[in-house]
């Protein structure tokens, strides 16, 4: 048994090597990953704006990380507690978000913690032509010279021993409590209360667990 344990820890240790060889070298650089840390298809950061000299993201002991980390603008940083469990989600911020520990995310997630464009039509007007101009100059990214000055962007909390079912989407300033379980496909627009499920869109209570 003892034998089998060591195997274990050095194949483990193994792939992370293997795996970090295959990331991008920027994207590690922007990141603080325990050396503990299994990633399943790699840490993926894309940088659309600009990068500032520091870690954007920081990820914990023991996780199993299939993960897009987006940064639409020099600004933001996610982090991921440990024990955590992400099946494939979409992390875009500007603000931050945190995961905390014993955390289990499915697949099809999106994590959002800005509105993107501002609700108010004369602050929005020109985003369209903003955004052809940088696609013809800026071969591809349209938001260059995004003005974000009327974007409402809030921070995200998914506290320890959550459970997130596949396709959900949590929205800006989101606290999803301990122990909460968000149904499969739900719209998280408000906070969640501890050691709930809630499921819909918007999502809603559907039963107390403690």
């Amino acid at each position: 048994m003892a034998a089998l344990s060591l195997v274990k820890k050095v194949l483990r240790k193994l792939l992370v090597i293997v795996e970090k060889k295959q990331n991008d070298t920027t994207a590690l650089q922007a990141a603080d990953v325990d050396n503990t840390t299994i990633l399943i298809k790699g840490l993926k950061i894309d940088f659309r704006v600009g990068k500032e000299d520091r870690k954007y993201v920081t990820i914990g002991k023991r996780g199993l990380i299939d993960a897009n980390f987006i940064f639409e603008s020099p600004f933001g940083y996610v982090s991921i507690g440990n024990n955590v469990h992400i099946g494939g989600a979409t992390f875009i911020c500007r603000n931050k978000i945190e995961v905390h520990d014993d955390v289990t995310m499915a697949w099809g997630i999106t994590i959002y913690d800005h509105n993107s464009h501002s609700v108010n039509w004369e602050e929005r007007k020109n985003d369209n032509d903003n955004c052809y101009a940088d696609y013809v100059e800026f071969q591809g990214n349209n938001i260059v010279n995004k003005d974000w000055s009327a974007v409402v962007s809030r921070p995200i909390v998914i506290q320890s021993k959550v459970w997130i079912g596949f396709n959900v989407t949590v929205l800006k300033g989101v606290t999803i409590g301990e122990g909460a379980v968000i149904g499969a496909c739900s719209i998280v627009t408000k906070d969640v209360a501890p050691w709930t499920v809630v499921g819909g869109n918007p999502a809603v209570l559907i039963k107390k667990l403690k």
